[in-house]
């Protein structure tokens, strides 16, 4: 079966609740000051099945001017609008702004209703329907059927059926497996059951156990039950009245206007990117920080405009604008808006969301300006590129699902396409693959090897750097295995070299100058000098007439090219000497089993100091063991 989602629309006492009555047996005045005072105040809802398997899900909205922000709560997702005109009145104030708010909103098919026509003469019917053709030109229902009922006598309520019969037959179905979009209606408390939810879906689906989010709280709830039109059902889809019992989640928590929503698929937010369009017939421009109360999903917040692209905005113009809100809402992608003035409380504009998630943005900025372009312009690819090069680190594709108005199935598809491209990286990680712009790797690739390249310069004696020490100065963030990847690439290219935990430029080299050499042959002199009571580093810096810090370094590249070799924290012997040192204790060997700390002092005429470190650095390479005090060969 089809479900679509059919919103009435109309000025107050036009009839919308009777007609709707008429089509369904269902009375959506649910209040009884509706029912007492006979006009609509909040949303009602009724369903009516066609012949030709749709399932219509109204949404009866209030016609009154105060009720308004009511009716726009009920007007988001609509498929398609019925237009409820009466016959004795004509079109009216509510019913241009309703018209106004449906074109706002983007709905693209409906149908006129006029009713009461039972109250009119003919002469008079035809007088309104040539009225209402005039008030309908340039709007989305300018070729739309005019369908004369009568909800007292019943007159033409076949007609309308066959009407709205023969309009769904083109409308197509909301995609089930897009993200859970359920705006709240109302929430309350059952007895043996707990808090149940109410509202209609506008995309997804919604089954039993599933896992789901309110927003803007972020609170995370399971869906213990479902009813669908009054009827209990194990799942619903797009286009049906819902009611949902939640786990983890009290009616203290829920608010009118909040989300239930696919976890990750949306986020809060203060600030939104917008396109824009003022009404011709709004009474005033627009201007930089103008307040406003903006409807969005099922919410109404006020909030202040930045114009971005023009000092005002005129009647019937367009603009970029951020909106900056009072409170946090949650918004996706391409998503319409209405706004309305502070006071008078009149609808004068309305728009898409461009950027759900944005950064506050400075006014008249090109690059803001292009980006907001492609926003609304652009393909799904461009966007998710768009995102990519804007994200100074690793991307996953669940970093981009939060107000995208995506599935997350889309946006890896997407970056996989943007790699198959060659515009984007891919971090082939175990779990959790990411992405990265191919801009933003040029410029981590010229990052590295400037950073590379100044250390180089300052430490030319060094072979190379720390890999975590260049990594902390990135202005892109990669975790460990993205950055060893990232490394492995740059090898691959032949622009640097690792060496256990540091890399250096593959063009260096170290080159001595002739002040370095002499310290160097000064240092290994020193060590040739006393072979087996060595210099520790501090005994060269006191004794060399050199700066302390050439000195080192001049050690440390000794160390590096194992011309010294370390067998304690502190103690080095030249390579030559540590052979020699070897080659006394396998002579040792030769003469006794077993060898103490003092047979090899005295072999080596050196002290415990030195000798004690010696016998264990052989101990690790394997050709002694220790036994007790004394020492075995093994090798």
């Amino acid at each position: 079966m089809k479900h679509l989602i059919l919103g009435t629309a109309g000025h107050i006492d036009h009839g919308k609740t009777t007609l709707i009555q008429k089509l369904t047996g269902a009375n959506t005045d649910r209040l009884n000051e509706e029912q007492e005072r006979g006009i609509s105040i909040d949303l009602g809802f009724a369903s009516l099945e066609l012949s030709n398997g749709v399932e219509l899900g109204i949404i009866d909205v209030p016609g009154h001017e105060k009720f308004v922000k009511n009716m726009l709560a009920g007007a988001g997702g609509v498929d398609l609008a019925l237009l409820v005109i009466a016959a004795d009145e004509g079109v009216m104030p509510q019913t241009k702004e309703h018209l106004n708010i449906l074109e706002l909103l983007g709905v693209k098919e409906g149908i006129v209703a006029i009713t009461k026509v039972d109250l009119v003469e003919e002469e008079w019917l035809e007088l309104v329907k040539e009225d209402i053709r005039e008030n309908l030109e340039d709007t989305f229902l300018a070729e739309a059927p005019l369908i004369s009922v009568s909800g007292v006598t019943g007159d033409g309520i076949n007609k309308l059926i066959t009407s709205l019969e023969n309009m769904t037959e083109g409308i197509a179905t909301k995609e089930q497996n897009d993200n859970l979009y359920l705006p709240i209606d109302r929430s309350f408390s059952v007895a043996g059951f707990g808090t149940v939810i109410t509202g209609t879906l506008m995309a997804g689906k919604l089954v039993t156990e599933a896992e789901a989010v309110i927003y803007p709280q972020e609170k995370e709830v399971e869906v213990k039950n479902i009813q669908v039109h009054n009827q209990s059902a194990p799942e619903a889809v797009a286009g049906q009245r819902t009611g949902v019992n939640l786990n983890g989640v009290t009616v203290d928590e829920i608010n009118r206007g909040d989300i239930l929503a696919t976890p990750d698929s949306l986020a809060p937010t203060t600030l939104v990117d917008v396109k824009l369009d003022l009404l011709a017939t709004a009474p005033l421009s627009l201007e930089y920080n103008d307040r406003l109360r903006i409807h969005i999903g099922a919410k109404e917040v006020f909030g202040r405009i930045s114009i971005l692209d023009k000092e005002f905005i005129e009647p019937g113009e367009s603009a970029y604008v951020q909106l900056r809100l009072e409170e946090p809402i949650v918004a996706y992608h391409n998503q319409p808006f209405v706004i309305r003035h502070y006071s008078p409380m009149i609808t004068i504009g309305g728009g898409r969301v461009l950027a759900a998630n944005p950064k506050r943005h400075k006014r008249f900025d090109k690059t803001v300006l292009e980006k907001l372009s492609i926003e609304e312009n652009g393909s799904t690819l461009q966007r998710i590129e768009l995102a990519l090069k804007e994200s100074w680190q690793s991307v996953k594709p669940v970093d981009l699902l939060p107000g995208s108005g995506l599935i997350k199935e889309v946006i890896e598809s997407k970056c996989e396409e943007l790699v198959t491209n060659e515009q984007a990286i891919k971090f082939n990680k175990a779990q959790n693959v990411a992405y990265l712009h191919k801009d933003v790797y040029s410029t981590l690739r010229k990052q590295v090897t400037d950073l590379l390249r100044d250390y180089h310069k300052q430490y030319h004696l060094r072979w190379g750097c720390s890999k975590e020490e260049i990594r902390s100065q990135l202005k892109v963030e990669l975790d460990k295995q993205e950055y060893d990847q990232f490394l492995t690439d740059l090898v691959n290219e032949n622009l640097i070299e690792i060496e256990g935990a540091e890399i250096r430029l593959e063009e260096h080299q170290i080159k001595l100058s002739s002040v370095e050499v002499e310290v160097k042959e000064d240092i290994i002199d020193k060590f040739k000098a006393e072979p087996f009571t060595p210099p520790t580093l501090k005994s060269l810096k006191d004794d060399l007439a050199k700066e302390d810090r050439l000195i080192e370094e001049i050690f440390n590249l000794l160390v590096r090219e194992g011309i010294l070799k370390r067998v304690d924290s502190e103690i080095y012997f030249y390579y030559e000497t540590l052979d020699e040192a070897e080659r006394r204790l396998r002579g040792l060997f030769e003469e006794i089993d077993e060898v103490t700390i003092g047979d090899y002092r005295n072999c080596l005429n050196s002290s415990r100091k030195y000798t004690l470190p010696l016998l264990n650095y052989f101990d690790q390479q394997g050709i002694t063991k220790r036994v007790e005090d004394k020492r075995i060969l093994i090798d």
